[in-house]
Parts: structure tokens; sequence; C-alpha cells
């Protein structure tokens, strides 16, 4: 992982030739700074991480003949490096990539540690490998194009480092929340950098995800279910999750209640959603098919203070009357 910018690219890629694997809204504006080399354009969005598009990747490879001696370059947000990394990891058997990271959530956790997948029939990445890009690429200058809302999103998951993992983190976004809403080029390379570092720490100790990396999951097992029932975004969908997480934390007689209010207040005024009206029953049915559960249990990340965490198996029929019981206090 590294700071830089789309230009320190040429550097990197020599005596092969290269495959960009990007999408529309980033093309549109920067498309006259990429490397030279074959470019293909996807959709922007989650409905462009399918098998589909893979396939539709495979052809263009091939056509432009891409051999085992190439590159594969994602340029884009988290959607453009997990399918470049997917497509990079199977094509030929696998070839060399690497990735610039364009959107907040990307430079922060998306793009860094080998996660590499599809979503299949809206549940998410539910097929993929883990195989370690080259380099990633951080270039702050690219998030003054990003849509605000994807911004936001994106600070989502630099809030799950700060109460997972790292207090002093927490502490900070609690602290210059403004200078971080306004774009601050220094705080925003600060929890860039802090975030990726986390990030990477946990990766280093369990690549695999066997451990200590599971706790990158906080909040996401409700994620990945509220994002398939609802039109939330990524980052909005981890915001509630977090928050769900921490009541559940508090309700397991681990988290003080007012550590689980610091972590609800954060979200909030980040400008993040901390809950939905949505039907819990709904909501369990998506959570019964997260690859995190292990027959009739399932591994929920909880925190025990702000930057401590553990993962805790609960029974799906117990976790099914805890939603419930959270959706009827919270009308």
């Amino acid at each position: 992982m590294t700071g830089g910018n789309l230009a320190d690219v040429t550097g990197r890629i020599t005596d092969c030739r290269l495959a960009v694997i990007t999408d529309k809204n980033v093309s549109r504006y920067y498309r006259n700074y990429f490397p030279a080399g074959m470019v293909s354009e996807i959709e922007p969005g989650e409905q462009s991480k399918t098998l589909e598009t893979v396939h539709l990747i495979y052809g263009q490879l091939l056509e432009a003949e891409i051999d085992r001696n190439d590159f594969i370059l994602g340029i884009g947000g988290g959607v453009v490096c997990d399918l470049a990394g997917f497509v990079a990891s199977t094509y030929l058997r696998g070839l060399r990539f690497g990735f610039v990271a364009s959107s907040l959530l990307a430079q922060v956790d998306a793009a860094i540690g080998g996660k590499n997948g599809v979503d299949y029939k809206n549940f998410k990445n539910i097929i993929g490998v883990i195989r370690q890009p080259e380099f990633v690429i951080c270039d702050l200058v690219m998030l003054k194009t990003l849509d605000r809302k994807e911004f936001i999103g994106g600070l989502a998951e630099v809030v799950k480092y700060g109460a997972i993992l790292d207090k002093s983190l927490f502490d900070y976004c609690e602290n210059h929340t403004r200078e971080i809403l306004d774009g601050d080029t220094g705080v925003i390379d600060e929890i860039v950098y802090r975030s990726a570092g986390n990030k990477v720490k946990l990766v280093e100790i369990d690549e695999f995800e066997t451990g200590e990396r599971t706790k990158l999951n906080f909040g996401h097992t409700f994620a990945h279910a509220l994002e398939k029932i609802t039109g939330l975004n990524h980052g909005e969908a981890v915001a509630v999750g977090m928050n769900i997480a921490g009541a559940i934390s508090v309700r397991e007689g681990l988290l003080p209640e007012n550590k689980a209010l610091r972590l609800k207040s954060l979200i909030q005024k980040l400008g993040l959603p901390v809950s939905l009206d949505a039907d819990p029953a709904e909501l369990f049915q998506a959570i019964r098919k997260d690859k995190k559960k292990r027959g009739e249990m399932i591994g929920l990340v909880l925190i025990e203070d702000l930057g401590r965490s553990v993962v805790k198996y609960v029974e799906l029929d117990r976790l099914k009357i805890i939603l419930n019981d959270l959706y009827l206090h919270s009308k």
C-alpha cells in the first residue's frame, strides 16, 4: 500500500503490456491520464460486480491477446478493484495486478488485503479468491471528483477501524469531524494512512481470515443483508450494521452503554445513518445466507471497548429474537 498518484503507475509496470479495468465515471474524469494499454470500461455500481461482467472482460482480454506476461490494473473504487483482482487471479490461472484506488472506501478498505470477488444472486462477495496485488496506490486527488454520498459512505470503514482496533483513530475522528466532512487534505491523508495501516496489520497476521482478520467484518454481517434488501450503499449499510452490533455488544454484557452511544454519535456526526425501517424477519433471512454462518450459529464481531473487539458465536434463533427486540425498541 502506498500514497502517490495515477502518474506513478508507469514506473511500476515495465516490460509487459497493460490491461486497465475501470468504470465509466472514472474514465470520464481520468482517461487522459491512464497509462498506455487496453481499457475495459464497466458500468459504475455494485450491479456490475457479477460473473456476467467477468465473462465480458475475459472476452476483451482474449481479443487483445493479453497473455501471462502481461499486467492488469484496476483504476477505480471498490467494485472495480474487486472485479479487476478477481479477473487477474483467474484469467490464464493468474496474472500480475495492481490497483489505483479512486474512492475513499477503496483507499481505506476495499483495495487492501487481497480479497477479490463478485456477487451472486444479490449475495455479496459469495464467489472469490484471496490474492494480493503488487501495489495499491491511494491517489487522494481523485477523491475531489468522488460523489459526496460515496465519500460519506467510505467514512463508515474509517469508524470501523477505530471501533475494533484503534481507539486513537476513533478519538481523532471525534475531534476532527468538521475537517473530515470539509475534505481537509491533511486530515483526510491522516485517516486514510491510519485506516489502511490498520488493515495491513490484520492482514499480515491473518491473510486468509482464519482468526484476527475476521474482526474486519464488524457491522458487515448486518450490512450485507441490508444491502440485499434495501437501497443503501455499502458504507451506509455498514454504518447501520455497526450500530446494531454496538447495541448487541451492550446486550451481551460486553460493552458499557455509554461507549455504544459514542459509536452511534460519531456515525451520525459523519452524516451516516444508524437505523433503518427494515423488516427484521426479512433482515434475518438474508443474514442466514452469510458466509460466517456455522450450522445454526453465526459469528458476530462485537466490541468490548472502543478499540477492542471480539468474535462471538451466537445462536441464530437468539439473534432473531434480538433483532426483533431492537426493531421494536426503535419505534
